[in-house]
């Protein structure tokens, strides 16, 4: 009897060993991860996320309940504002406040996507696209196009000389010495939760039910940041902090991966006494 007793507790205790070397290794591979985009324009650091586990025993209080180790849940995204990085670049736009850019990924992905990355491309056919060939949409879900030439009120053929952008989105180009065109406005897109957009990569996501949908806006709309042309918005992963998060997490794998030997350890003496 006495054996049996052991041995459940046994069992018992290395399922508890094994739920906290699960959850460490986890909280492992997102760290890594943060550490690993802490460089990629607009890259929003996750949180490894976890919940206690206890017996189910209806007769048993909630303060009296015994804990059976942890359970992983999804981990969690960090949508703070990144610091912004001068570029000096007019088609570098950094997001300052809440919005993120939508791109067209219809043909990619069968939806459109979102991103706080705005380091704009022109193509070849003057289309604004990321640096994977996609395109950028304006506040109207229309692909922004770029003209490197237009005429003028005389008919003359001007080439484009400067383009900006302003803290509302507007694209304006200048032709040839003082013709001025507002080309678009590009689109921003927020959502009643971010943190459950549904990540597709490269710092692209797209919306989900949990994320709610896409309200359309533009620079300093109402409930909108601004857009800082001539920047760009830098991963919000703090290095030195993921780092310590990082030992600590190491540690804590350690530590369980230690307990789970010593507990087969006292199983196995166990059965052999």
């Amino acid at each position: 009897m006495i054996f049996v007793l052991n041995f459940l507790r046994g069992k018992i205790m290395l399922s508890i060993v094994r739920s906290g070397l699960s959850a460490a290794s986890q909280e492992i591979s997102v760290i890594s991860n943060n550490i690993a985009n802490a460089s990629s324009l607009g890259f929003k650091r996750s949180n490894a996320s976890f919940s206690d586990i206890y017996t189910e025993m209806s007769d048993v209080r909630n303060a009296d309940r015994v804990g059976k180790g942890v359970r992983q849940e999804a981990p969690r995204r960090n949508h703070s504002q990144g610091s912004l990085i001068l570029t000096g670049n007019a088609l570098d736009l950094g997001m300052n406040g809440q919005g993120m850019f939508i791109l067209n990924t219809m043909a990619k992905l069968g939806e459109l996507s979102y991103t706080r990355n705005g380091a704009i491309n022109v193509r070849e056919d003057g289309k604004l696209v990321n640096s994977d060939g996609i395109p950028y949409l304006d506040i109207n879900a229309e692909e922004i196009s770029l003209p490197f030439k237009v005429l003028d009120a005389k008919g003359t053929e001007q080439s484009l000389s400067e383009v900006k952008v302003t803290a509302e989105g507007f694209l304006r180009a200048t032709y040839g010495i003082d013709n001025y065109v507002t080309i678009a406005q590009v689109g921003l897109a927020r959502f009643a939760d971010e943190t459950q957009l549904k990540s597709r990569g490269d710092n692209i996501y797209t919306a989900t039910p949990e994320s709610g949908k896409a309200t359309i806006g533009a620079g300093k709309d109402f409930g909108f940041g601004k857009i800082n042309a001539g920047s760009l918005e830098a991963s919000n992963t703090d290095i030195t902090a993921e780092l310590t998060l990082l030992l600590r997490a190491q540690q804590a794998f350690n530590g369980s991966a230690k307990l789970m030997q010593a507990d087969a350890d006292v199983t196995k003496r166990l059965i052999d006494s």
